[in-house]
């Protein structure tokens, strides 16, 4: 997507914006996150990929071109009642491509700081060499379980997750490579923007606790995406790829693709990992 007018009517789909609660501020630079129940996790803080979300959305609003790869380490909590305030300071732009910081402050404290490129060029070449598993599709997958269902926060009602690599207990199960397999649909499917899969691409945590054991998580230090290009799909196959669990920290992939297999984007996190 390199045309201009073509990216600015696709930015009118505003449905991140709404599904995140995020406001725009007193400058296109200024965005404002209420952090509310249902953008946060189990523990009561806001949820990963939706922060990663609204420093994507904040960007592309600043700049109007779309995300190409967006990186966000986080330095903080934040809780409801809180406001994050995002403040989106341009580095670099040139025609095709811009490059932009944004920090997010917490009553003046900074608790996210985060770096993105955004934009596209004409391309000379195409092709993808990952390989999208062989999974049940999601309607023959159970919804996702968790050990403690008291903390599914107030995120996981509003995604459905279904389980498409099954242990015998019934949870989500990684083989003896790490991989394990989940897919994700937002409410009415999920849009081809880049902010909606930051969200449904936060689950190198949930690849932790089926590769090692179901009632611990990795909360999040940072999350990552590379956007490969976006589609409106119903549903999205989060193919999950765990790289080490090590002196408390988890480290994975996931690669995030269509139902008839086109490669969206993959995510990349490392987290703390600890009880659930």
């Amino acid at each position: 997507m390199t045309d201009a007018a073509e990216f600015s009517s696709h930015r009118n789909d505003h449905r991140v914006r709404e599904f995140l609660g995020l406001l725009p501020g007193d400058t296109p630079t200024h965005w404002r996150l209420p952090v509310t129940d249902g953008v946060c996790g189990g523990r009561g803080n806001l949820y990963g990929g939706c922060g990663l979300a609204a420093v994507i959305e904040a960007a592309e609003g600043a700049v109007g071109k779309p995300t190409a790869w967006a990186t966000c380490q986080f330095v903080g909590g934040a809780k409801p009642p809180q406001v994050i305030d995002l403040h989106v300071e341009v580095l670099a732009t040139g025609y095709y491509m811009s490059q932009v910081r944004v920090s997010g402050l917490v009553d003046d404290e900074l608790f996210l700081t985060a770096l993105a490129a955004l934009g596209r060029r004409p391309s000379i070449a195409e092709g993808h060499w990952e390989h999208m598993p062989q999974v049940p599709p999601p309607e023959q997958c159970p919804p996702r379980r968790l050990v403690n269902e008291e903390r599914r926060g107030g995120l996981r009602p509003r995604i459905d997750e279904r389980t498409a690599t099954l242990g015998a207990d019934r949870f989500m199960a990684a083989d003896d490579q790490g991989c394990s397999a989940l897919w994700a649909t937002m409410p009415g499917g999920v849009p081809a923007l880049a902010s909606a899969l930051a969200i449904v691409g936060d689950d190198v945590s949930a690849g932790v606790a089926a590769a090692v054991v179901n009632d611990v998580r990795a909360r999040s230090i940072d999350n990552t995406i590379r956007v490969v290009a976006p589609r409106e799909c119903d549903w999205v196959l989060a193919d999950i790829k765990i790289q080490a669990v090590t002196e408390g920290l988890g480290h994975g992939k996931v690669n995030l693709w269509t139902p008839d297999g086109h490669l969206l984007a993959v995510t990349e996190q490392s987290g703390l990992v600890g009880p659930r």
